[in-house]
């Protein structure tokens, strides 16, 4: 019984002396950790810092008015490349990376050369923990090719991302407009600008894109989504340790863009429009037979009662898609090059030009408001309401020292050698200059003048917006030149006339009775300037926009017109006016291209234009609206500029005509997406199947 009680108390001293070492071990190490190392898994704790790294989101979509996708996003593979992993390659192993690189993407069918690779890496854009795109979208094989070889392409990875697409092509491009690679002076502007309440949610990084021009850079605010972010534990050496993925938040797309454009009355501007200027240029349509110029133009259709843009082309046109992976330096130069008619300025909103006969219209109504063709006139001849028109005229004004104008005589090349009278009606239908002359020279230049002279013509023009920009949601809009008396005085202090002494004299006035001199307008201008006669005298500011609808369809922010209110006119002149409108297509200056339109039930009033540039051949415009119905708001203006193809008759009339033809009998087409057009296409050269060609 004690041997069994020795054996007892001896394994109970054994298990406490290996408790009491494995007591002493663990203290020991507490003690080491606590003491000897806690400053340095401290310093380590603090080496580690959160990183964030921002994916960008898909900008939203933008659509028509009847909801026809225009500019869409895809997924497609991006090559890049780690500029952390490179850190740890010496030289000589970064530079036959890149080659083995390059020479891997170009064998896939993206040419990509060594030194785009290693511009891309050295672009200010990136910083030293950022994954660089080095090659967009290519082929899907490419991602095997490359992953099947980590170690001969360390830091290269296959990524997805979204581009801009374009279903209609170069459809709308102007209006569009592109996107492209943020520059550091946007960024600071864009994220300045942003509210702090935001949190950043939108904020900007050196890689990301932004809208360049047309809406795209109008509404880039509700088009950019809210960037995902990724939160990456890093050392203070620059090494990732882990990611923070519960932190991390997807990103948000951008919001659907609602356009007030019809994309089928959109791709009926641009090919009229581009078929009139290849007709004028060639009307034999024998090739090298080419003998006018007309290089370039723009169309523009709004509605008068609401001033929506329903059609806005531009002529030459680019294509947006370029931009997409980063356009270069020499195509870009190319597409600015005027030497290439600059296909990249949108003419309706950026282009000035001289108006010509088109503005007649806001000329007899100054005439009319100060009572020149009444029985109170100080010309002798409207006493009656008419003025006679014997094809020439001569400045009464005009003296032997007289250098104001490059002539006294003026002709008028709308009406045959003769003599004729004409009321304003008919003066206007048929265009007749001389009777413009008058009112210019023997009425408004005589008026009394104030300290400034009188203006009334230009008072007019700029009642109707003409000398101001029309606030249509795309940037870089002119504003124009309605020319006065300061206008001339301002141009000579600055070097442009070389007269002195008092700049405007009755040349000056006749010249801007007809459209000519120093007025300049844009296509848009013209367009809301007919717009608010169509309308009975009210003046709107161009929307693009019609709604912007959420990315979850939740929210749907609607625009509505912005009128300026009703313009300082007489309702009476107008309605006189707009008789003389209503009589060019019948009887006036484009009775012929209006032959066979159904002008009883969709009257159209409209007005030529031929307008005289210095050295080159005459702008063909011409500018029309309708219905124009007593029981019937009018649905559209359109106005047409032709540069260097004659008389307006000829070339803009035509264009006008026809797409007023397919709104007036609903015969608008369709328009083919580019995927409909190639299937289309497709279909119409497919070879004939031998049973169907047996039977």
């Amino acid at each position: 019984m004690a041997v069994d009680d020795d054996a007892g108390r001896l394994r109970l001293r054994i298990f406490a002396f290996i408790a009491l070492i494995l007591f002493g071990a663990l203290f020991t190490r507490l003690w080491y950790l606590q003491g000897i190392e806690a400053e340095v898994f401290q310093d380590q704790a603090e080496a580690l810092v959160l990183r964030e790294v921002f994916e960008e989101a898909p900008r939203g979509r933008i659509l028509d008015r009847n909801g026809r996708v225009l500019v869409d996003n895809k997924v497609v593979d991006v090559v890049t490349l780690d500029k952390a992993v490179l850190e740890d390659l010496g030289p000589d192993e970064r530079d036959d990376l890149y080659l083995r690189l390059a020479t891997a993407i170009s064998r896939s069918g993206r040419l990509t050369k060594l030194r785009s690779i290693e511009r891309e890496l050295n672009s200010a854009e990136y910083g030293p923990f950022d994954v660089v795109p080095i090659a967009v979208d290519v082929d899907p094989s490419l991602l095997i090719y490359l992953g099947e070889r980590p170690d001969q392409f360390p830091g290269v990875d296959v990524v997805s991302r979204t581009v801009r697409t374009y279903p209609f092509g170069t459809l709308g491009a102007h209006l569009l407009g592109y996107v492209g690679a943020i520059n550091l002076e946007e960024l600071k502007i864009e994220n300045s600008r942003i509210d702090a309440a935001e949190s950043g949610a939108k904020t900007y990084q050196l890689s990301d894109e932004i809208g360049k021009t047309g809406v795209e850079r109008t509404f880039e605010s509700a088009l950019r989504g809210v960037p995902g972010v990724r939160y990456l534990e890093v050392n203070n050496v620059g090494e990732v340790v882990r990611e923070r993925s519960e932190f991390s938040q997807p990103p948000t797309p951008g919001n659907d863009l609602y356009l007030t454009i019809d994309i089928d009355l959109q791709a009926e501007a641009e090919a009229q429009l581009a078929a009139s200027l290849a007709s004028v240029r060639n009307p034999t349509g024998i090739p090298g037979e080419d003998n006018i110029l007309a290089p370039a133009g723009s169309v523009v259709a709004t509605d008068p009662m609401t001033g929506e843009l329903l059609a806005m082309a531009s002529f030459p046109t680019f294509d947006p898609a370029e931009f997409v992976n980063g356009i270069s330096f020499a195509q870009f130069e190319i597409l600015n090059d005027p030497a290439n008619y600059q296909p990249i300025l949108n003419r309706a909103i950026q282009e000035n030009y001289a108006l010509g006969s088109t503005f007649k219209s806001f000329v007899a109504l100054a005439a009319l408001e100060k009572g020149y063709l009444g029985p109170e006139s100080r010309i002798v001849e409207a006493r009656d309401g008419r003025i006679e028109d014997t094809f020439n005229y001569t400045l009464p004004q005009c003296r032997t020292d007289f250098e104001a104008a490059d002539t006294c005589e003026f002709t008028s090349p709308g009406v045959n050698p003769g003599s004729r009278t004409f009321n304003l009606v008919e003066a206007i239908t048929i265009s007749s200059d001389v009777f413009f002359y008058k009112l210019g020279a023997e009425g408004f230049f005589e008026e009394p003048r104030g300290p400034e002279g009188d203006e009334s013509i230009q008072t007019m023009a700029r009642r109707f917006g003409f000398g101001s920009a029309t606030a249509i949601q795309v940037p870089f809009e002119k504003a124009g030149v309605v020319p006065d008396r300061a206008y001339l005085d301002e141009g000579f202090e600055a070097g442009r006339f070389i007269k002195n002494g008092d700049q405007w004299f009755a040349g000056d006035t006749v010249l801007l009775s007809i459209g000519q001199g120093e007025l300049l307008a844009t296509p848009m201008q013209l367009a809301n300037g007919y717009a608010s006669i169509a309308n009975g005298g009210e003046l709107f500011q161009i929307n693009t926009a019609l709604r912007i609808v959420s990315h979850d369809g939740e929210s749907d922010v609607e625009f509505g017109p912005r009128s300026l209110g009703a313009i300082d006119v007489d309702p009476a002149h107008l309605a006189e006016v707009e008789r003389g409108l209503l009589g060019v297509p019948v009887s006036g200056t484009a009775s012929g291209v209006f032959a066979g339109f159904p002008l009883v039930s969709w009257p159209v009033a409209g007005k030529t234009g031929t307008a005289q540039v210095d050295n080159i051949a005459d702008t063909s415009l011409f500018a029309a609206y309708g219905p124009v119905l007593p029981d019937r708001d009018p649905e559209v203006v359109i106005v047409a500029i032709l540069e260097e193809s004659g008389f307006g008759g000829a070339a803009a009339a035509p264009v006008v005509r026809s797409l007023l033809e397919m709104i007036a009998t609903d015969t608008l087409p369709t328009a083919r997406t580019v995927d409909q057009s190639e299937a289309e296409l497709a279909q119409a050269v497919a070879p004939i199947d031998d049973a169907e060609g047996s039977e």
